[in-house]
């Protein structure tokens, strides 16, 4: 994974950055002030999406009205007359076009690669894929939300103008790994420079922590051009023509009533989670500020003279999405006893190192503990003295950013969840209780969601094994009628490919990265039907059926039987028992299991070693 770092010359570098002087540039990482806009009030109620969110998404389904109408084409589905139903959409395009997402859950660098495998199947330029009959829903996104390691797919669309997915992942370099190199380039830079980013942004009086670390490696990685903002999103030209799907990276957030544990402060479940979309950072429960003045904080007449910019670094943005330090520290310190996500082992020699690396360089440079560098801090907008403090969501128990896509206002239809949070030992599979803790979350706020089952019975039924829809019967929603999604529910198992590496690889072979992102392919479209004849067709179904309610129009015969055969219907088996053991074999090659692969792939066995 990760080698240990060299501690003596990063103090060097340290002390050299001390003598020099802080860029207030945009080329820097350093935040600054600007004169705020006269009259702006800074921090809105959370009623409503924003008003250039209503405007965008206005735009958006413009763009998706044509995508729609290609892709119903290619499925033609039986029962259905695609050309009268787009005749109606075109009618009004606001209240007709159907609302997709995509949400990449939490788990690493695996859930990154698992992940952007799941959006090649999505994409029509993909080669296969306009044949496999997935291709085209890509093109149908009006979100696409992330999480700790599924953020960074979702925050690289945008910012690669929303090109062919296949050409974007070509351009993360995922040969090189971005916490050892050891020369500056356009795809990475040695771990000083991170540090002498760091010290600008310290020296300018903002609050540092290892999440601006970490995040320089990401962004090198997935961001082209390491110094992006936030905000900058409206302006890139795919995003201003509506190319592709709004980008939202989802947080959990921790404060000073927060649960401690080994002297470092964990997220409570009931947390308040937070979100980054291109316009707005804030909560639906506290409110929201714009984006590109995150970390000013209003007066008592909601203004300010002076706004702080450039704290909405998209390095830093999506490091808070998986500032998750505190569980790793948690876990080095207890031996794997502490600091675990929802059953994922966090355990691991490498990490352990690296641990131990960062937080002796924080202690030496700026004689910060543990707890001060563990999460992010920026100052609060939201009425608050405390520092607003943000957590990996995935330790608040929804490893799938979930939260954002269900708010009433944004009103979204059709929900296809990646899970690959790797709860299960010892080989690392999901369980599906991220998904049921999001429907419990959502149950007891009155959010609108699909009705989930239990682990176990996800289990019983094979649904982390295969694809699955919720929600296909509104009466097994918490709303009871059409305002809640439907969910489509992906969890990364083994189809061509064994993808149960370790979630902290931080670098792989392009061969290793095109064998993960076909096994992803080959779930989402069940091996080009080759496993089912049926499941593209449901998908189809479950894209449209909201908007059909909406327009009065019947469930195509066609959907009702394919629905009968992929939904959920709301009935429990016994489950399995607590010492059932996930250990599928190829679905695709059904002979072959994991030892004998693992033989057989002896060249990437060290990707699969904690």
């Amino acid at each position: 994974m990760i080698s240990h770092i060299a501690l003596p010359v990063l103090l060097a570098a340290g002390t050299a950055v001390a003598s020099s002087s802080s860029s207030s540039s945009s080329s820097s990482y350093a935040p600054y002030y600007v004169d705020c806009p006269e009259g702006i009030q800074l921090v809105r109620p959370p009623l409503s999406t924003s008003l250039n969110e209503t405007r965008w998404v206005h735009g958006r389904k413009g763009e998706i009205v044509d995508a729609l109408g290609r892709y119903l084409r290619r499925l033609k589905l039986e029962g259905l007359d695609a050309a009268e139903y787009m005749d109606r959409v075109r009618e009004d395009v606001d209240f007709n076009v159907p609302v997709i997402a995509w949400a990449n859950s939490g788990g690493g660098f695996r859930s990154a690669m698992t992940g952007v495998g799941g959006l090649l199947a999505l994409d029509e330029r993909t080669a296969g894929a306009k044949e496999a009959r997935t291709g085209g829903l890509f093109q149908m996104l009006t979100y696409i939300a992330g999480l700790s390691g599924g953020s960074w797919p979702v925050a690289s669309p945008t910012f690669h103008d929303y090109a062919p997915i296949r050409e974007m992942v070509s351009d993360w370099h995922v040969e090189i790994d971005r916490f050892e190199a050891t020369t500056y380039s356009e795809y990475a830079a040695p771990v000083e420079g991170y540090f002498e980013s760091i010290y600008e942004k310290w020296e300018a009086g903002f609050n540092i922590s290892v999440t601006d670390f970490l995040g320089r490696g990401f962004a090198y990685e997935y961001i082209p051009g390491v110094n992006r903002t936030w905000s900058s999103i409206p302006e890139l030209p795919g995003f201003k023509s509506f190319a592709g799907p709004m980008p939202i990276l989802s947080t959990s957030s921790i404060n000073s009533s927060s649960p401690v544990e080994d002297g470092v402060y964990v997220a409570s479940w009931d947390a308040p989670w937070y979100e980054w979309n291109p316009f707005e950072f804030g909560s639906w429960e506290k409110g929201f500020i714009p984006t590109r003045y995150v970390g000013t904080v209003p007066n008592e007449n909601n203004t300010a003279e002076q706004c702080v910019a450039n704290l909405d670094q998209t390095s830093f943005v999506m490091g808070t999405a998986a500032s998750a330090w505190n569980f790793w520290y948690l876990s080095e310190v207890s031996n794997g006893t502490l600091g675990q996500f929802t059953k994922r082992d966090m355990e691991s020699a490498a990490l352990d190192a690296l641990v131990e690396d960062v937080d002796a360089i924080f202690s030496e440079l700026w004689n910060y503990t543990v707890a001060e560098i563990s999460n992010p801090s920026i100052p609060n907008p939201f009425g608050s003295q405390e520092n607003l403090t943000l957590a990996d969501g995935s330790e608040a128990g929804q490893a799938i950013p979930l939260l954002p896509l269900i708010q009433p206002a944004r009103k979204v239809d059709l929900i296809l969840a990646w899970d690959d949070s790797c709860e299960l030992e010892p080989y690392t599979w999901s369980n599906g209780v991220n998904l049921r803790e999001s429907y419990l979350q959502a149950r007891k706020h009155g959010l609108p969601f699909p009705e989930v089952p239990p682990a176990s019975e996800m289990l019983a039924r094979n649904y982390t094994s295969k694809p699955v829809l919720f929600g296909c019967d509104v009466n097994l929603t918490t709303t009871r009628d059409e305002t809640s999604p439907i969910v489509a529910y992906f969890a990364n198992a083994p189809y061509s490919w064994y993808s149960n590496y370790s979630w902290s690889v931080t670098n792989m072979s392009n061969a290793m990265l095109d064998g993960v992102m076909q096994n992803s392919f080959n779930l989402l479209t069940q091996g080009n039907g080759s496993l089912s004849d049926s499941w593209t067709d449901c998908l189809g179904c479950a894209a449209i059926d909201r908007s059909l309610s909406r327009m009065g129009i019947a469930r195509p015969q066609a959907c009702q039987q394919c629905f009968a055969e992929h939904c959920w219907d709301g009935t429990l088996t016994a489950g399995v028992a607590d010492s059932y053991v996930l250990d599928p074999s190829l679905a695709l090659e059904p002979a072959m299991g994991y030892t004998q692969w693992l033989d057989e792939h002896s060249d990437f066995a060290a990707e699969y070693e904690d």
